[in-house]
């Protein structure tokens, strides 16, 4: 585990069920400053729920979490982007209306309370070249002027890629990312995360395809029955006989 004077999350003893369905129960680890760490587990571990958790879509029933030493446990969303923590979702959430260049503007100013509209005002202070950067580096900005809801699936992926990268925000969730994409885009995004964690952003990223996890990750917690059952370094908790025959059913 790593120490807490270099962990920009910290997740202590986290509960969360649904109407009596026990999710998860006693999650604790942490992600460290610039690392790269994939949360892995069968369907139904809780993988997406502790993004959410994380993220302030939903809330805790019991447990801790902090981000900078700061706890934020019962912190609104908007509250925590505004302390460095954005995400993406396992399906592309889009402003239909809004064209490329708008959806990330508007990313470019952590969400505030105020509404949409003045998220748009505000964020026009950022500048143009930083947001046309962030669509260069995901292959978007040829569609700078298009709808959001016009574009593809894959490319409203990359969108959400773009808006994270717009934010500027140091602590970065990712719910299978990479899922539904084609082989190049996933290239793409390889690139992306590892010059993220190289510029010191910490990245914890839901991801079920293995290959794509030992490419990319520096640590790998398995979630198992809304539990960590263990966490370590990626090739060592891959190629343990037990997570082996728990995920895969060899």
């Amino acid at each position: 585990m790593d120490s807490k004077s270099t962990a920009v999350l910290e997740i202590v003893d986290l509960h969360k069920h649904f109407q009596g369905i026990v999710v998860l129960q006693g999650v604790s680890l942490s992600v460290r400053r610039g690392r790269i760490t994939a949360l892995i587990g069968s369907n139904g571990a809780g993988k997406s729920t502790l993004l959410n958790l994380v993220s302030g879509g939903l809330q805790v029933d019991r447990g801790v979490i902090y981000l900078n030493g700061q706890e934020i446990s019962a912190l609104p969303a908007f509250a925590r982007a505004r302390l460095g923590l954005a995400r993406t979702f396992q399906h592309p959430r889009v402003f239909p209306s809004l064209t490329v260049l708008e959806s990330v503007r508007f990313a470019a100013t952590a969400p505030r309370e105020e509404g949409l509209l003045r998220n748009l005002v505000s964020a026009r202070a950022n500048t143009e070249e930083r947001l046309y950067e962030s669509l260069r580096l995901c292959g978007l900005e040829h569609k700078s002027g298009v709808a959001a809801g016009d574009l593809s699936y894959g490319e409203q992926k990359l969108l959400m890629l773009a808006q994270v990268l717009a934010n500027d925000a140091e602590f970065l969730c990712f719910d299978e990312i990479c899922a539904g994409l084609e082989p190049d885009v996933v290239g793409l995004v390889k690139e992306m995360f590892v010059k993220l964690a190289t510029l010191g952003k910490s990245i914890l990223f839901v991801e079920h395809n293995l290959e794509l996890v030992r490419e990319i990750a520096d640590w790998v917690v398995f979630l198992h029955s809304g539990e960590v059952f263990i966490e370590g370094h990626t090739t060592a908790v891959l190629e343990n006989p037990e997570v082996v025959r728990l995920y895969l059913g060899q």
